[in-house]
């Protein structure tokens, strides 16, 4: 595993970056923790409100992912080469490109299934930087 930056500006950096990622993430989970399926989005306007705050909260991790990358290359891939971090970025891409071709099913199945793993990692990855 790789270590925190040596340089103390790069590392509260990061910090703050994972910080930030972690609570979109706990936000994400508790929005739609009522979610069984795309329709419950589609059923009303708060669902389509709640789908379309997903995105932005999305959006926002992948912009997280992106700055990471950014600072610190190798930070991410090399300690978590088993989340998709190429998938993150691009998904951001397609949210932020591409909103009104978005599935909801992909969003919800995101929110439910990626979003906890990638909580793990985050919260692995602060722990690294802590030390």
């Amino acid at each position: 595993m790789e270590s925190k930056s040596s340089d103390p500006i790069l590392n509260e950096k990061l910090l703050l970056t994972l910080h930030s990622i972690s609570e979109t993430i706990d936000d994400l989970i508790k929005w739609n923790k009522n979610v069984e399926s795309a329709d419950d989005y589609y059923s009303s306007t708060a669902g389509m409100q709640l789908l379309a705050a997903n995105c932005t909260l999305i959006t926002a991790i992948g912009e997280g992912v992106k700055r990471i990358n950014r600072f610190a290359p190798d930070f991410l891939t090399s300690n978590f080469p088993e989340i998709p971090w190429i998938d993150i970025i691009g998904m951001r891409n397609r949210i932020a490109h591409g909103y009104f071709e978005l599935d909801a099913d992909i969003v919800l199945d995101t929110v439910k299934n990626g979003v906890p793993t990638l909580k793990s990692a985050i919260l692995k990855a602060i722990e690294i930087c802590d030390k």
